[in-house]
């Protein structure tokens, strides 16, 4: 559990980008030494010193509070330095860093995936439709796949957890 306040400490930090925290995180090798790095060796990460100072803002606050809000809500944390990270999102150029799964445990490299994208402000047509869309998908036994934005995702995936 220590390591995934560490973890979700180094994906919280202002301004970085998954790209910025994946090579954080291959640079030190684990979340745990980022944090505790001395300032000289962030240096070497050639980062902006505004990024920099994010590194160095060593409050765990946020993590605490997304780690009580998931269990609270009975969401699993899966990290990309977990052996059942799927492939193919390690694959990516910027891999997110961290994934929140609702729901059962995936086999995710061998499920057709769908990710609803849309408005951040659906019309009213979009938020009687994105509900609907997310039950009937996960009826069908579909994975849905977000980022959790505001929006029309989110709205299909309430529309799945009706289901």
């Amino acid at each position: 559990m220590a390591n995934l306040n560490y973890f979700l400490w180094l994906t919280t930090r202002k301004g970085f980008q998954p790209a910025e925290t994946w090579a954080v995180l291959q640079f030190f090798g684990t979340p745990e030494r980022a944090y505790y790095a001395a300032p000289e060796e962030y240096d070497l990460l050639g980062l902006p010193a505004g990024k920099q100072a994010a590194l160095l803002d060593k409050d765990l606050s946020e993590a605490e509070d997304i780690l009580a809000q998931c269990e609270r809500l009975h969401i699993n944390i899966m990290t990309i330095q977990d052996a059942d990270y799927p492939e193919r999102l390690r694959q990516l150029s910027d891999p997110p860093a961290a994934l929140y799964i609702l729901g059962r445990r995936i086999r995710f490299d061998e499920e057709a995936a769908i990710g609803v994208v849309g408005s951040r402000k659906p019309s009213a047509y979009g938020q009687q439709v994105a509900p609907r869309l997310g039950l009937e998908l996960s009826r069908c036994g579909a994975l849905l796949v977000s980022g959790i934005a505001q929006g029309i995702d989110s709205l299909a995936l309430r529309g799945m957890q009706t289901g």
